[in-house]
């Protein structure tokens, strides 16, 4: 790109999704003593993710602990999901409770679940919904990789010793709008893409064929029945997540604080934008999903790169940000002075194109 037409682009047409003085946050939750493992990326906070997940073998990131992921890491996820977990965490008192919906492998309950330890909270609530069932040992391996226990229901046979405070539970199952049963099916384990059909056919909405089976579907009420607050929910459900949260906006209204949203569609976007806003949620960051256009199939399946919501409720008090805290240490001794200062410094086009290595080598 020639220089002239780099320096033409501005904030007008770069949208962040985030005030780039909430990346200060981060510093809090880094850890110094990390390091690099082979075969997975270790991000700021320590936290391991198997390169396996992904199907690939290696990545230039599994040499080094990961910065600042911003505007993303580079593997998994943006910056607008990392702070989402931080700002919970930041209005949590002596506990803390993460939900899932559409968990994979659980990246964000073992993020969240770290970050309270690290923050010297250890009473704390794991729940993860996942639709998939081979995925569920996923989510037990990425557990076990971070220290952390499984559910009880697989702790003696793993041999995995549970941890005082901390309780993890998965429900193997679909979120929806009503309880009852749906067919589901994926290309594979790593085919993050796949979601429950609800014509009991075999072509999803994407238009491939897969091998289905039934699975119970589950309102956000019925998951969260006996959960009494959640602190941090995750939900990522494949175009289900409007439906699913006017079905449950009464039991989204009395215990959830922080909610983040993927979202894959422009029209669920707005939809769910209305809804929380008319019903007093307080929208902190957001980014808008990127679809091919086209008119041939569903919405959902043009969407290529999910959008991110994050909703505060008002309910549970303001949805004003703590107040940055002030480092234990200076900032010129800070891990992480230099790469925000190296954002700071950044104009838009810079920070928002960054070498896409993963997706690049997907793409082949």
């Amino acid at each position: 790109m020639e220089q002239s037409l780099r320096d033409a682009i501005s904030e007008n047409q770069v949208y962040l999704g985030v005030q780039l003085a909430d990346l200060q946050l981060f510093e809090k939750y880094s850890a110094p003593d990390a390091s690099p493992c082979p075969g997975f990326y270790t991000d700021f906070s320590g936290v391991r993710t198997r390169l396996s997940y992904f199907g690939i073998d290696s990545h230039p990131a599994e040499r080094h602990v990961g910065a600042i992921p911003f505007p993303d890491d580079c593997l998994h996820a943006e910056a607008i999901e990392y702070l989402a977990a931080i700002v919970a965490l930041e209005k949590a008192q002596d506990s803390f409770s993460i939900v899932e919906l559409g968990a994979g492998y659980g990246p964000w309950l073992v993020f969240g679940a770290k970050a309270a330890l690290r923050r010297g909270i250890s009473n704390i609530s794991l729940l993860a919904v996942e639709a998939d069932l081979q995925r569920h040992q996923l989510f037990y391996t990425h557990l076990a990789d971070n220290g952390l226990p499984l559910p009880e229901t697989h702790r003696s046979e793993a041999g995995a010793p549970a941890r005082s405070g901390m309780q993890v539970r998965c429900i193997h199952g679909a979120i929806s709008d009503s309880n009852g049963k749906v067919s589901f099916g994926s290309q594979s384990v790593l085919d993050w893409g796949a979601a429950p059909i609800t014509d009991g056919g075999s072509e999803d909405y994407r238009g491939i064929t897969v091998q289905t089976q039934e699975i119970d579907t589950y309102t956000i009420e019925a998951a969260l029945a006996d959960v009494p607050v959640v602190d941090f929910m995750h939900m990522d459900i494949q175009g289900f997540e409007l439906k699913s949260i006017r079905a449950s906006l009464d039991t989204l209204q009395r215990k959830v604080r922080v909610l983040l949203v993927a979202t894959h569609s422009r029209a669920l976007e707005g939809g769910i934008i209305e809804l929380l806003h008319d019903n007093g949620w307080k929208l902190l960051y957001e980014k808008p999903c990127k679809f091919n256009p086209g008119s041939d199939t569903d919405l959902t399946a043009l969407t290529y790169l999910d959008g991110t919501q994050v909703w505060i409720n008002t309910r549970f008090g303001s949805a004003v940000l703590p107040p940055v805290p002030v480092a234990e240490v200076s900032r010129e001794e800070c891990e992480h002075h230099r790469a925000l200062e190296a954002v700071y410094r950044s104009t838009s086009w810079r920070i928002t194109a960054p070498l896409r290595w993963l997706k690049t080598q997907v793409a082949r």
